[in-house]
């Protein structure tokens, strides 16, 4: 059950805000004359009064944000805009936006302007005297067949083209080497530009610096490159106007609109209404907006594609949080720079020693992504929690059981499938604590249905459907009754087969009738498959938890059938630590919500020290087990002759037979409780009424009748027991002297030494 659940850290942050300072309008009034004043009278803050602004176009600065939380939370977001600007500059390193890419580039510039252009004048001009050249060639060898007797009277004619020709080529062939030439000194120019103050700068480094001064010249060169480099050689493949939350950009309308017709939410010509602008929450960490959807688009359809939308807002799943606000088309999206689940929170319980209200208030059980504490309550309906092993279920049966102890209202009952020590150290509270007994489990539930039964005569008298809060003493309090590892008891193979059908069924009629009459499960198993949790009692466990499971068919046997289908699937929790205790939690008055079980240390023995807070309370209440008339410990005993009241008289959870208490038991006792070594009639009445009906006055019975028929049935029973037991008139410290028995009488009746 204990389980590491990775760095913790306090499960609240103050809050910056004056409760008693009022709310900041975002919409300005008419300018109104201000009196310079230099602070504000009655904040405690001591904040400073804003100047006047009679134009009315000062920005609006709220009041706590000029107080030292508000600078300090402004620091804190300088503080993590630095570190996501360092972040930014480590990831930006492997792409072509890197500072080595743009070396590699600016180096490959400076050659590219050292060679020039005048390598394209070269080539054309090679290109034209090659074909001057050629043309040359051709009209000499026509001038030469032109003097042939065959084509007579051209050959003057083909002479002089072929003088023209050549004359051209030569014209050609003079181009080209004057190209050349150029180019060449062109490339002289630009390279002793370039590389002579380069190769001057590193000689004159290594002369004043050796390798110093070189490594810092190469530093220097690197640098120059870089800056020639910034610029990419095409254009920027990164859209400029793409911003994410997840590079640490801060959440503005275009982004939204822009995410959100990525995922195909809405059109290009559609766009969402921001009904309070998006900014950060007041420590400064987390992006909230509040927003009208557009179009006939519904939370629903939203809520299928969250895992989308956080990939196009650049974030993960977990970083982003998305609930309706009363109405289907307007949803409050929230955003975390990082996994709001990474660290564990304590639990308020750990150091407390305040009784809690688990029926109005309910237990702190766990946290959401935005840091609302959960509160479940012992009173409405029935639990069941379930998850692998390390999942953290055992952490969330913690918590129910650090907030039980502190109401001194409950009864816990705990029946431990696992039969391991874990819960021996909290037995002193626990009114009922059995370890591994399914035959024990069908006579404590075949017990717990007969009270349920008589709970509901209780209300029928009085004309109610469901118990209420002032109700709870006249039905004997809260039974809470818990099954830890729900498959050692319903598994219809193994140790409880022969119990297991009649066990399932008994617990689905308590988890449906038993929340309205103040008798709560909580049912819990690493083991989420149907033959386990069957679907009728599953139903009927209105709070379900699902922590990590091997599957998304063991998810909705949890959940429901088709949940995982719907986004809520515990199969897709991760196995690491600091998952540990994360799931997802549905209950009537939160609905489905992710959240993550508050943490309680028992390493460091936090439970323990609940339990010991526990104690001083429940005994001025006068509940712990033992001190009180337990109707269903009662009517076990005289069933089985075995208890198991705190775990039994070895308070480890085996439940061993019950010595029976005789009259002279009950009369010791009472006589050993008043300290005197006295106890009178009355006394001794009240202590047997306790345990026994016949003793307990009757409606109307005036204090002379019931002291005669009270006295008459303990003397028919101390004959019973063959006892002899002088009664004598005893003397009182407030001077009264009542009749009674002293204690060395009583003792002596039992046979007991002094």
């Amino acid at each position: 059950m204990a389980e590491d659940m990775g760095d913790v850290v306090p499960f609240r942050t103050p809050h910056p805000l004056d409760p008693a300072d009022p709310q900041v309008s975002l919409i300005k009034a008419a300018p109104q004359p201000v009196e310079p004043t230099s602070v504000i009278p009655g904040k405690p803050y001591g904040v400073p009064a804003l100047p006047p602004d009679p134009a009315g176009d000062t920005p609006l600065t709220p009041q706590w944000a000029r107080t030292r939380n508000g600078w300090r939370s402004r620091a804190d977001v300088a503080r993590r805009a630095r570190i996501r600007a360092a972040r930014r500059w480590v990831r930006r390193q492997r792409t072509e936006h890197g500072q080595a890419a743009q070396i590699v580039r600016g180096e490959r510039r400076v050659r590219a302007w050292v060679a020039g252009v005048d390598g394209v004048q070269v080539k054309a001009a090679r290109h034209g005297a090659h074909v001057a050249s050629r043309q040359a060639e051709r009209a000499a060898r026509r001038a030469r067949w032109a003097r042939l007797p065959l084509v007579a009277g051209k050959a003057d004619q083909a002479q002089a083209e072929a003088e023209r020709a050549m004359t051209a080529a030569l014209a050609a062939h003079r181009t080209y080497q004057t190209a050349r030439k150029n180019a060449r000194r062109g490339r002289m120019i630009r390279g002793s530009a370039v590389y002579g103050p380069t190769a001057a700068t590193f000689a004159a480094a290594y002369a004043e610096g050796g390798g110093l001064g070189l490594a810092l010249a190469a530093l220097g060169l690197c640098a120059g490159c870089a800056i020639l480099g910034r610029r990419l050689d095409v254009e920027e493949s990164r859209d400029a106007e793409r911003t994410t939350l997840g590079d640490g950009d801060p959440m503005t309308e275009d982004m939204l609109n822009r995410a959100f017709r990525e995922v195909g939410l809405i059109r290009g010509d559609q766009s969402l209404r921001l009904i309070l602008p998006s900014g950060l929450d007041h420590a400064g960490r987390n992006w909230t907006a509040t927003l009208d959807l557009p179009g006939g688009l519904v939370y629903d359809a939203v809520k299928a594609k969250e895992v989308q939308l956080a990939g196009a807002l650049g974030i993960n799943r977990c970083q982003l949080d998305i609930t309706k606000m009363g109405r289907e088309d307007r949803i409050s999206l929230w955003a975390a720079p990082s996994d709001p689940f990474l660290k564990a929170r304590c639990s308020p319980l750990v150091g407390t020693a305040d009784r809690i209200n688990t029926w109005r208030d309910g237990i702190p059980m766990a946290f959401t992504k935005r840091g609302e504490i959960i509160h479940a309550t012992v009173s409405d309906y029935s639990y069941l929690l379930a998850g692998t092993t390390r999942s953290g279920k055992g952490m969330g049966l913690v918590n129910v059981l650090a907030g039980a102890v502190l109401d001194p209202r409950v009864n816990i009952r705990l029946f431990d499938g696992k039969g391991t020590g874990e819960y021996v150290g909290i037995a002193p509270v626990l009114a009922t604590y059995v370890r591994r007994n399914p035959a024990r489990l069908v006579e404590f539930l075949r017990v717990l249905a007969a009270e349920m039964e008589r709970r509901a005569d209780i209300l029928t008298d009085l004309g109610l459907s469901k118990a209420s809060e002032a109700l709870l003493d006249k039905l004997g309090g809260i039974e809470l009754v818990i099954v830890d590892e729900l498959a050692t008891y319903t598994a219809k193979k193994g140790l409880s087969a022969e119990y297991a059908e009649e066990i399932t069924e008994l617990l689905a009629q308590i988890a449906a009738v038993g929340a309205a009459l103040g008798i709560v499960l909580v049912l819990a198993t690493q083991v989420p498959e149907s033959d386990i949790v069957p679907t009728r009692l599953r139903a009927n466990c209105a709070a379900r938890w699902a922590m990590r499971t091997e599957s998304a068919d063991s998810s909705n046997v949890i959940l429901g059938k088709g949940k995982a289908g719907d986004g809520y699937d515990a199969s897709k929790i991760g196995i690491e630590v600091h998952n540990r205790g994360r799931g997802w939690l549905t209950t009537p008055d939160t609905g489905f919500v992710e959240v993550r079980s508050l943490f309680i240390d028992e390493k460091k023995g936090e439970l323990l020290s609940v339990m010991s807070a526990a104690l001083p309370i429940r005994a001025e209440f006068g509940s712990l087990p033992g001190a009180f008339r337990d109707p269903v410990e009662a009517e076990l005993i005289a069933i089985t002759g075995a208890s198991s009241v705190a775990g039994g008289p070895d308070g480890k959870g085996a439940a061993v037979r019950a010595r029976t208490l005789s009259v002279l038991d009950h009369m010791r006792q009472a006589a050993e409780a008043t300290g005197r070594g006295n106890v009178t009639r009355a006394e001794v009445f009240e202590r047997l009424a306790a345990v026994d009906p016949q003793y307990r006055r009757a409606d109307g019975e005036d204090d002379g009748t019931y002291a005669a028929r009270a006295g008459r049935v303990l003397a028919a029973g101390l004959k019973d027991l063959g006892a002899d037991v002088a009664e004598s008139r005893l003397r009182l410290p407030d001077g009264s002297r009542p009749n009674g028995w002293t204690l060395d009488a009583i003792e002596s009746a039992l046979n007991v030494p002094v």
